[in-house]
């Protein structure tokens, strides 16, 4: 029996890896490395980057984490490169696999235990007076019905806010319109799918973030609450950039704020099996550029694009990186 419940705790906890860009990060400098790649042409549709090892190839769409749910982007490019692929690279994950029924069982309700502020606390307990104030006003707009969220842990709360607002202006995740996409595609063209996912049998990541203080994902919620309808809107014009292979204009809608506030108080347990995830990602992707002509992958643009994220690393593994 399989419960996913470390692939919930990371997309529901903010203390993980969710950026939302802002538009302050059109004053500011980016963390990003697609100036130290060789730009070697221009495609319809979103960005795609080439990585080469002789004459194998492995074609990397980066996606937006939001895009309008009525975006439209051109893929008769991707289509082609998904139909000559030998396999389908997917980016890292988590699961957890427990040896009987009743351990998952424990799982999920320690998952929702977690969620909660220890103690029968609220968000007034652990909250400063200005960030207590900018939540309720927040919750007042998007998602004025859910009580029972004053006693979830800041994290987990500024996310269902979050989730709500961006509902509410049109907003779908990436991961659903752009990735499940090529799923299907891949499918379609009986391409083979492998995932870089970890299988897990213990709950210590669970473990480690119910011990984690009452105060912990305070910035977090301060960050991601902050200027609410602004971010929704540069995440708007990052995906019409995107779908319109603009990427110099996408870039500049690309500010790492919320993801720094969301980790500083991210347990050293959840850190090491993301590692160990993303680099599971790295020898799937070093055995496919030495054994297929042609391999294809999608990872969400924000990792993608960071100075220690996957483009970095392979060129510094001496594969040739270019983006079309």
């Amino acid at each position: 029996m399989r419960w996913n419940v470390l692939l919930l705790v990371l997309s529901a906890v903010a203390l993980g890896a969710t950026a939302q860009e802002t538009t302050d990060s059109l004053q500011r400098s980016t963390n990003r490395v697609v100036e130290e790649i060789q730009v070697v042409g221009k495609i319809s549709g979103p960005p795609i980057w080439r990585v080469s090892n002789g004459e194998n190839d492995l074609w990397i769409l980066g996606y937006p984490k939001w895009v309008p749910e009525d975006l439209t982007w051109q893929s008769d490019f991707l289509d082609d490169v998904m139909t000559h692929a030998d396999e389908f690279l997917t980016y890292s994950g988590m699961s957890y696999t427990p040896s009987n029924p009743l351990k998952a069982i424990r799982a999920l309700r320690q998952f929702r235990r977690m969620q909660r502020i220890p103690d029968r606390g609220t968000l007034g307990d652990v909250l400063s007076e200005d960030q207590y104030r900018l939540f309720k006003e927040v919750k007042l707009r998007y998602l004025p019905k859910r009580n029972n969220i004053e006693r979830m842990r800041p994290s987990f709360a500024s996310k269902e806010i979050f989730d709500s607002a961006a509902d509410s202006a049109g907003l779908v995740r990436g991961r659903t319109l752009v990735h499940l996409a090529m799923e299907k595609r891949a499918k379609k063209h009986k391409v083979t799918k492998l995932p870089a996912r970890l299988s897990l049998s213990d709950t210590a990541v669970l473990d480690a973030m119910e011990k984690m203080p009452r105060s912990a994902g305070q910035f977090c919620l301060q960050a991601r609450l902050q200027d609410l309808g602004a971010q929704l809107e540069a995440l708007t014009s990052l995906a019409v950039a995107w779908a319109e292979g603009d990427l110099a204009l996408a870039k500049s809608y690309t500010d790492d704020t919320v993801t720094e506030a969301c980790l500083a108080g991210q347990p050293k347990e959840l850190t090491q099996l993301e590692s160990r995830s993303l680099a599971l990602w790295h020898e799937n992707v070093d055995r496919a550029l030495r054994q297929n002509e042609s391999t294809f992958a999608t990872v969400p643009l924000d990792s993608l694009l960071r100075t220690d994220g996957p483009l970095s690393r392979l060129s510094q593994r001496g594969y040739q990186v270019r983006v079309l």
